[in-house]
């Protein structure tokens, strides 16, 4: 069994797509100076001859130690096998500033795999650390340190604090802590008044990250990412964010030996406040504007293009025009083309491709334009102009798409007035008309035929008719309220509603009961038999289900002076369908069948009976 096994594995790894190879450095990217921590390569490929820089600026206590690391799954005949190959050095920084360690190389199957290179800031030391602690990823907590503003606080981060209007920054909420900080609460984000807001994506869960503020090194959490634009000019304020933070705190020291062999802790909640953030929105400048310029800011491309420059009269032009680039490219306007006269145009289809990240807005914008020639001729699509201000060399600029030349076809056999008036079958649904423009003809009527004209001077006031409609709904109102009183009031009377209901109940379990002797299914005939005579007589007699049997139905149905042989056949049937019912064998079609009938007849003769 165990050679099938591997004999399964080996072949299942055999199967294994080719695998691109992978080789990472992984290192934190902030250090205090003295602070020991850990650089690690990880390759997905067993590899020889490792070769690592020298780490200038860093003393090597250890390295390097490996370790291996294997997954294998097997999923609806779907093998997939994922390694790991882990090279860990520990290091120590000696100095101040921001160093670099080159790429590493490794060699896989004969070729050389080189890693990424690594950037460490190194900062003063804090004091704080404990000899022989190693950090990789985020900063020890201090421990038993009493929470303060300086060891856990919150503040909006802020890409630019001066931007021109229509111009992107990126405001980022952050959570700064050296405490053991193990869960957020409730929190209060800013309302951004005087901005228009496009949040960036970011990860549900909120990862804890060194970073240098101030000189010092903190576990940061980024809360938000949000992508202002400015609405207007001048100081616009960001109102603070609260946040609830709740940290983790070691007690003193009990006399109990269970309390230090598990710990003795307490979940404190803080709430930590943010400070305002003010922004200075300048006036984009007046020198040097463009005309032509309608509030676009950033860096912006535009291609033009036509599907056709010949075409028959009626027949459908495509024209387009993309912008694309970075910057408010959300909020352009729908351009201004001036098409000829007699092209009959189309309010433009607008097709939107814009992402929200770290770097801005960015993406494309096109608009589709539908035009139809409705004469014969040579005309020409002037070139559009747009302008836009320039981020980057804080400039406007003009961008200028091309003209194109449109020969319109005449269709032979049609005059243009005709051509001028047929609607083309190339416009396309999606497209919303506007101001179409009728040649050829400068009158429409608007309304032709029969048109019931009447003299002047008759009055619909006072008339037959005029009494009828006022005379006739208020006759049915009153009928229906009668009708609906007497309805009502006969809805009350329970017993007489349950009365009028038996019946009916009779016989839809009876209609069940044929349809289980057709298919000869012997238990559900004589079970739905068996409730339509259960349920008549509580109905009928208004009488509990549960209260019902053979001695009392005697005795009620005797106070309505019903016969007693038609009582002693009504408990002659319920004895014979529970008798068939619990001890079945010896039903036959023929017996069912006459059942069947005695149910329906006494049912029948209960009915007149019973009033």
């Amino acid at each position: 069994m165990r050679v099938l096994v591997l004999l399964f594995f080996m072949f299942a790894t055999t199967l294994l797509p080719a695998q691109d190879v992978s080789f990472k450095a992984v290192a934190p990217n902030v250090v205090e100076v003295g602070e020991q921590f850990r650089i690690s390569y990880t390759l997905n490929k067993e590899g020889e001859n490792l070769k690592v820089p020298t780490f200038e600026g860093f003393n090597l206590l250890m390295g390097p130690s490996t370790s291996t690391s294997s997954s294998f799954s097997n999923v609806n005949g779907r093998v997939t096998q994922s390694q790991s190959y882990t090279y860990t050095y520990i290091l120590q920084s000696n100095e101040k500033g921001v160093k670099t360690i080159p790429a590493a190389t490794i060699e896989v199957d004969g070729k050389t795999y080189t890693s990424n290179v690594l950037s460490i800031e190194v900062v003063a030391s804090s004091g704080n650390k404990s000899s022989g602690t190693t950090s990789q990823g985020t900063v020890q907590p201090e421990k038993n340190a009493a929470i303060s503003d300086k060891n856990l606080f919150v503040l909006i981060d802020v890409s630019r604090s001066n931007l021109y209007i229509g111009e992107a920054a990126i405001v980022t909420l952050k959570v700064y802590t050296k405490v053991d900080l193990v869960n957020l609460g409730q929190t209060k984000f800013p309302s951004f008044s005087g901005f228009l807001v496009e949040e960036v994506p970011t990860p549900q869960q909120i990862s804890l990250n060194r970073e240098n503020y101030n000189g010092s090194v903190y576990n940061v959490g980024v809360l938000r990412k949000y992508l202002l634009f400015p609405q207007h000019t001048g100081e616009i304020v960001i109102e603070p964010f609260e946040l609830e933070c709740v940290v983790r705190q070691q007690l003193s020291r009990s006399r109990s030996f269970f309390d230090d062999f598990f710990g003795n802790y307490q979940d404190v909640r803080v709430k930590r406040v943010s400070k305002p953030v003010t922004i200075n929105v300048n006036e984009l400048p007046i020198a040097g504007k463009p005309a032509v310029f309608s509030g676009t800011v950033g860096r912006i491309n535009m291609t033009t293009s036509i599907s056709a420059d010949t075409v028959n009269v009626n027949e459908a032009i495509t024209y387009k025009v993309t912008f694309s680039g970075s910057g408010n490219i959300k909020l352009i306007e729908t351009p201004s083309i001036s098409f000829p006269p007699d092209f009959e145009n189309y309010e433009p289809k607008i097709n939107k491709n814009i992402k929200t990240d770290e770097n801005g807005m960015h993406g494309s914008v096109t608009y589709e334009y539908l035009l139809i020639p409705r004469y014969a001729g040579d005309y020409t699509i002037p070139g559009l102009r747009f302008a836009y201000f320039d981020t980057q060399t804080k400039t406007y600029k003009t961008l200028n798409g091309n003209s194109y030349s449109v020969n319109v076809r005449k269709v032979d056999g049609v005059s243009e007035t005709q051509a001028g008036n047929t609607t083309s079958g190339a416009v396309v649904q999606s497209f919303k008309k506007e101001d179409v423009k009728f040649l050829g003809e400068d009158i429409r009527y608007i309304k032709t035929g029969n048109l019931h004209i009447h003299d002047k001077g008759i009055e619909f006031f006072k008339t037959l008719t005029y009494w009828l409609l006022l005379v006739v709904p208020l006759l049915l109102f009153v009928v229906g309220s009668i009708i609906n009183r007497r309805r009502i009031k006969a809805n009350a009377d329970l017993i007489r509603v349950k009365n009028k209901a038996a019946t009916k109940m009779a016989r839809k379990r009876m209609k069940l009961a044929a349809v289980a002797l057709k298919s000869r299914n012997s238990e559900i005939f004589y079970d739905e038999v068996l409730k339509a005579l259960w349920g008549y007589v509580s109905y009928k007699l208004n009488v509990d289900r549960s209260e019902l049997n053979r001695d009392n139905i005697s005795e009620k149905l005797d106070k309505k002076s019903v016969d007693v042989g038609l009582i002693d056949a009504f408990i002659a049937l319920l004895d014979e369908c529970e008798f068939a019912r619990y001890a079945p064998g010896g039903d036959t079609e023929q017996k069912m069948d006459d059942t069947y009938k005695k149910g329906i007849a006494i049912i029948t003769k209960l009915d007149r009976a019973v009033k």
